[in-house]
């Protein structure tokens, strides 16, 4: 094996490690309303998601293949072994931040992005969208002039502009991951300074996103109203968990408002993608804390 090769290896590798810590991560933290270890929805368990992500670890983390294949194959291999869709959101942003990490070109990763997605090809929005009709993800709902399920003949950044009015995960693309940049990757990074607790602080993050960006996946199921209710609630929580600085009761009160958006159906899904997208960039640049 060349220097060059074992370089490749490497990258890959720790590609592959940042994705499975940060999904792991994901379902062993308390993030009301989603699934965890210890609570998960009537059709869904935990043991969904880890066989979601270990399934489609070496997809993302790949080197020789495009945007589109990724997304794609990862949504084929989620459909085979667990026939739900547990991580389209997921599959999306890290597939297109671990292809900005291919690019053999002197750019910010911000930078990076922007080029991975101004250059996607036909070929990959076909792929993408054939993978977002296989997951089937709630409330997509149609388009009258681009619905992914005609596979609309449009550049990839026009059809993530178009979805960003209802899609916060299609807004990441649309602008090149500026709110993971902005907002939830500082305030992850602030928490893990300031909660000493790396799970805790995780769940803290999750609430931030919430509170800031009612979520995308709650609004197109049930409305803005429902959809800014929730976000409520999660700045309500915060507000009490930050009078509780030795955190004693940190778990009672999030697995309080878990209960709580689960007898009323509400899964923030959206806000976890982000989670875990950003978790994966921490992971891979800085590294996630060990405490």
């Amino acid at each position: 094996m060349d220097l060059s090769t074992h370089k490749i290896k490497f990258v890959q590798d720790l590609i592959k490690k940042s994705y499975i810590n940060s999904c792991q991560l994901d379902i062993e933290c308390i993030k009301p309303g989603n699934v965890n270890q210890t609570s998960g929805h009537p059709d869904t368990s935990s043991d969904d998601f880890i066989k979601s992500f270990m399934t489609t670890a070496e997809i993302i983390s790949s080197n020789d293949s495009s945007l589109g294949e990724k997304i794609e194959n990862s949504v084929l291999m989620t459909k085979r072994v667990v026939n739900k869709n547990t991580n389209l959101g997921i599959i999306l942003l890290c597939s297109l931040f671990v292809q900005s990490l291919s690019l053999k070109k002197n750019l910010t990763l911000c930078e990076a992005i922007e080029f991975v997605v101004i250059e996607a090809t036909s070929e990959d929005v076909s792929k993408l969208c054939n993978a977002i009709k296989l997951a089937q993800p709630g409330g997509l709902g149609s388009h009258s002039d681009y619905d992914v399920a005609s596979n609309p003949d449009i550049a990839l950044l026009d059809i993530m502009k178009i979805s960003s009015e209802y899609d916060m995960i299609a807004k990441q693309y649309a602008l090149f991951f500026e709110d993971i940049f902005r907002f939830v990757i500082p305030a992850l990074d602030n928490a893990f300074r300031k909660i000493n607790d790396k799970k805790l602080a995780i769940s803290y993050t999750f609430l931030k996103i919430l509170e800031k960006y009612p979520d995308s996946h709650i609004c197109r199921k049930y409305g803005n109203k429902i959809a800014k209710k929730t976000s409520n609630e999660a700045s309500d929580l915060i507000k009490i968990l930050d009078g509780d600085t030795r955190h004693e009761s940190w778990g009672k009160k999030l697995m309080s408002l878990d209960n709580h958006f689960k007898m009323t159906r509400v899964n923030p899904g959206t806000s976890a993608d982000l989670l875990v997208v950003s978790m994966m960039i921490y992971d891979y640049f800085i590294g996630l804390p060990d405490r």
